[in-house]
């Protein structure tokens, strides 16, 4: 799923969703991921946080490491959340 894809996605109705910034992926990998909450992959998920305008940070769930990846690599995967 592409960040656009993320700005159109609809789940449960709602239309509210957005990308979580590299803090709140964190979050997520301490307080889900690592508990075995959540369903997350084995792979690095993509943040809204960016470094510069070619590169943005990401997430890894099998290390926790956040890293800067160029924004042009198509192997992150994206998780939309919700504010509540």
């Amino acid at each position: 799923m592409q960040l656009r894809c993320v700005l159109d996605y609809q789940g449960g109705g709602h239309d509210d969703w957005f990308l979580p910034s590299k803090d709140e992926l964190n979050l997520m990998y301490q307080n889900l991921y690592r508990k075995s909450l959540g369903g997350f992959n084995w792979s690095f998920y993509w943040s809204s946080s960016e470094n510069d305008a070619n590169y943005a940070w990401s997430q890894n769930f099998y290390s926790g490491s956040q890293l800067i990846y160029s924004r042009s690599n198509r192997d992150g995967r994206v998780r939309p959340v919700r504010a509540f």
